[in-house]
This record gives structure tokens, C-alpha cells and sequence, in this order.
């Protein structure tokens, strides 16, 4: 059997049981028991730091230059960088305002913020994980809704779940980074 059709199969078997909790939860315990291996990834801790920093500046709005053999970090504005001439409008400083080194480092990986989609997608294992389910649902809900990101916030803000959603984040966007440090290191 090709793999397309065992995908069919496994999937249109997981559709029977879909709606059927006491069948899904057995399903899911045995995937998870038997089948399911969780991959740890482990940043080195030479980048470890470098990491954080990174992942924190790119919440702020920051793209980050990295120097992978100094470990220097360079963050410019995401404004400044995608549309100068309103940046500049607003704050009175142009491209030519910046002292930027990257530019002479030999090498040089670009970090931007993470897109739109992947931001929802973390928001979405977030709500996966939490063991309340009445709060998830108000949770799924709330994300399903126009402003996603304004609806959960305002959710979770006042919620026991507040700081394991930062750590969640937190870590979630530093496997980013490091993804794309890793992959360029690659290259």
C-alpha cells in the first residue's frame, strides 16, 4: 500500500471516531503511548542567550541581524526596514539615521518576525494543551472570531493560563529563531 492511501485510510478511520470522545480519547492515548515521539529540539548553549534575544526583540517588532561568529545581534524596526518613508514620517529618522554594522559583518542571517499565520497556529497548540476544557473552548471560540489576537489576549490575559502562555510563546518563538540561525548555519 502507497503512502497516500495509508494517509486516506488512518485519516477516514480517525473521521468515524471524530465525534465519539470515549474512542478519540483511546485513539489518542494509544498514538501517544505507542506510535508518538515527541522531538526535543535542544538549542546549543553557545546560541542559547543569543536565542532569547532574538525571540524577545522580534515580539517588540524588531527584524534582528545576527553575526553568527561574534554572536552579535543588530535589531532594526520592522517599519524601518519594509516602509522608510512612513517610519521616517512618524519618527523623524531615516535609513541614514542608523548606525547599521551588519552590512560589514562577512556573515549575516536576517531574522524577521514571525508571519501572521504562524503567531495563530502557536495560539492554536496553546489552546490544545490547556487541561480546562470549558476554557478552551471559550478559547477556540474567541480565536475563530474576527481580531483572533485581541480576542485571546483579552481571554487569557485574565486567566490562570497567563504566564504559561508566555513561556509557551516564549519558547515557541525561540525554536523559531533557532530554525532559521540553524538552517543558515547550514548553508
Amino acid at each position: 500500500m502507497d503512502l497516500d492511501r495509508l494517509q486516506g485510510e488512518v485519516l477516514g478511520m480517525i473521521r468515524t471516531v471524530f465525534t465519539d470522545y470515549e474512542k478519540l480519547e483511546r485513539v489518542h492515548k494509544f498514538l501517544k503511548d505507542e506510535i508518538y515521539e515527541e522531538v526535543k529540539i535542544e538549542i546549543p548553549k553557545k546560541y542559547k542567550k543569543t536565542v532569547h534575544y532574538i525571540a524577545d526583540s522580534l515580539q517588540a517588532g524588531e527584524i534582528c541581524y545576527f553575526n553568527p561568529d561574534t554572536l552579535e545581534v543588530e535589531e532594526v524596526p520592522e517599519k524601518l526596514v519594509n516602509d522608510p518613508y512612513e517610519f521616517e514620517m512618524v519618527t523623524g529618522c531615516g535609513l541614514e539615521n542608523w548606525d547599521l554594522k551588519n552590512e560589514e559583518w562577512e556573515r549575516c542571517i536576517q531574522v524577521d518576525p514571525m508571519h501572521s499565520s504562524d503567531s495563530y497556529k502557536i495560539m492554536e497548540r496553546f489552546i490544545d494543551q490547556i487541561g480546562d476544557k470549558r476554557f478552551q473552548e471559550k478559547l477556540t471560540n474567541a480565536i475563530n472570531r474576527r481580531k483572533p489576537f485581541a480576542n485571546f489576549r483579552y481571554l487569557i490575559d485574565d486567566s490562570d493560563y497567563l504566564q504559561d502562555w508566555y513561556d509557551y510563546k516564549q519558547e515557541q518563538y525561540e525554536l523559531y529563531v533557532w530554525d532559521i540561525i540553524e538552517e543558515s548555519l547550514e548553508d
